[in-house]
C-alpha cells in the first residue's frame, strides 16, 4: 500500500492508457511499446514489489496451502507451528495428525485441545481423546490405559501437559496405551531423525553413527542424506584391533586411549547399525535388552535369533516370525534426558539392510519399535 501511495500520478494514468488500448483506442504513448517506456517499467517494478510484499504478507496466513506432509514439519516454515499426532496400539494405528498453529503461552494440553475434545479422570490424567480412551469395562475391571505424550520422539512423563510451553517446530506425539506393562517408554522410533536432531528439549548432543561389519554403506548413506549438517562421527564397531560388538576399540583410537565399548558413547546421540550377533557384546546394548520394559522398548530379539513384540496393550510377547529387521531406540538409564541408543540391527544382513531402508524411507513413523521382513516390510 505504501508503495502503491508513492506512485507518480502519471503511472495512473498510464494504467488507464493500458486499458483504452485493449479497448481499440491506441495513444502515442503506447505506439511507443511496452518494453520502450520507462515510465511504464517503472510501473511494472514497481507493482511486483507490491505483490512480492503481499506474498510474505501472507506468511502469516492459515498456511492451508502447505503441502500435508507429516515427514515435513511446516513450523520451520512458518515459524509459528507445530504438529499434534494421535496414535492408539502401539503406534500401530494413526488416530490423527495436524499441524496446529502455536499462541504464546501454548502448552501440550493447549495444542490436544485444538484437535480434539479431552476428557479428564479422577486423579488428573487425560482419560479420553475423542471418546478413545481408558475406562473401557474388562473382566477384571476398567482398563488401566490413559494419553501420553512425547516431544519430538522423547516421552514426556515428568511434565504436566499444562506446564509443557510448546515451540515452534516441535512434534508432540500423544500416545494411548495401557499404564500396567510399561512404567515409561522414554524414546520412540516413529518421528526420526528426532531425537537423535534435537534431544531432550533441545538439549542437542553430539550425534555419532558407528556400524558392524557390512554396513558402512548404510551408515555413510545417513550421514550424507540425513546428518550431514550436524557432520557426525562414522565409526566401526570393529575398530583397527579386529574387534566385534563394542570391544576392540575404533579405527583412530590413540595409542593411550582405553579401546572398550564403542558401540554407545555416553553424552551423545548414539545411531548404531548392524546384526545383533555383533551388537549384543555391548553392556549397555545388553542391559536394555535382556530388560525390555524397564528401559521401555516394546520389540526386541530373544535368544539372538527371534524378534519379539510386546506393544502395551499386549499381555504377553508375541514371536514375529516373517521379521528379520528391526529398529527400536532408548537411553542407557531408562530416563528420557539419558544417552540415547538408536539402533538398527536384525538377525540377518538382509534384515539390516530392509530395516535401515524403512526407517530412512519414512515407513516406520510413529511406530514405537518398527520390525521389518527382509523386504523391507513393516510388521504391523
Amino acid at each position: 500500500v505504501a508503495l502503491a501511495m508513492k506512485m507518480p500520478t502519471h503511472q495512473h494514468a498510464t494504467c488507464t492508457n493500458r486499458a483504452v488500448r485493449r479497448n481499440g483506442a491506441r495513444t502515442g504513448d503506447d505506439e511507443r511499446g511496452m518494453g520502450t517506456d520507462p515510465t511504464r517499467a517503472r510501473s511494472r517494478a514497481l507493482l511486483a514489489l507490491l505483490v512480492l510484499a503481499s506474498a510474505l504478507a501472507c506468511a502469516g496466513c492459515d498456511g492451508s496451502f502447505l503441502r500435508k506432509d507429516p515427514t515435513t514439519n511446516s513450523g520451520r516454515v512458518l515459524g509459528q507451528r507445530a504438529w499434534v499426532v494421535l496414535t492408539t496400539d502401539g503406534g500401530r494405528r494413526l488416530v490423527t495428525r495436524r499441524s496446529v498453529r502455536i499462541q504464546h503461552g501454548d502448552t501440550a494440553l493447549d495444542m490436544l485441545a485444538q484437535v480434539g475434545d479431552v476428557r479428564f479422570a479422577p486423579d488428573g490424567t487425560i482419560a479420553q481423546v475423542n471418546g478413545e480412551g481408558g475406562g473401557a469395562l474388562r473382566t477384571f475391571g476398567p482398563e488401566q490405559a490413559s494419553w501420553y505424550y512425547r516431544v519430538d520422539g522423547i516421552e514426556s512423563l515428568g511434565v504436566k501437559p499444562d506446564r509443557f510451553m510448546v515451540k515452534p517446530g516441535q512434534s508432540i506425539w500423544w500416545d494411548l496405551r495401557r499404564y500396567d506393562t510399561y512404567e515409561r517408554l522414554p524414546v520412540a522410533v516413529g518421528l526420526f531423525p528426532e531425537p537423535l536432531w534435537s534431544g531432550w528439549r533441545n538439549a542437542r548432543r553430539p550425534v555419532r553413527i558407528s556400524y558392524g561389519s557390512g554396513f558402512k554403506k548404510d551408515a555413510d548413506y545417513f550421514h550424507d542424506s540425513v546428518f550431514r549438517k550436524l557432520d557426525p562421527d562414522v565409526v566401526s564397531i570393529g575398530g583397527d584391533d579386529g574387534g566385534v560388538g563394542g570391544v576392540g576399540g575404533e579405527a583412530g583410537a590413540g595409542d593411550n586411549e582405553v579401546k572398550t565399548v564403542v558401540a554407545v558413547r555416553p553424552k551423545a546421540a548414539n545411531l548404531i547399525i548392524g546384526r545383533w550377533e555383533q551388537l549384543f557384546l555391548d553392556p549397555y546394548l545388553t542391559d536394555i535388552n535382556l530388560d525390555s520394559q524397564r528401559y521401555g522398548i516394546t520389540t526386541y530379539i530373544a535368544g539372538r535369533t527371534e524378534i519379539v513384540r510386546q506393544d502395551p496393550d499386549m499381555d504377553f510377547p508375541q514371536p514375529l516370525r516373517d521379521a528379520e529387521g528391526l529398529v527400536w531406540a532408548a537411553t542407557t538409564d531408562g530416563e528420557p534426558d539419558g544417552t540415547i541408543a538408536f539402533v538398527i540391527t536384525g538377525t540377518t544382513d538382509e534384515g539390516v539392510h530392509a530395516a535401515a531402508r524403512a526407517l530412512r524411507t519414512g515407513q516406520c513413523q510413529f511406530y514405537l519399535a518398527c520390525a521389518v521382513d527382509r523386504d523391507g516390510r513393516v510388521i504391523t
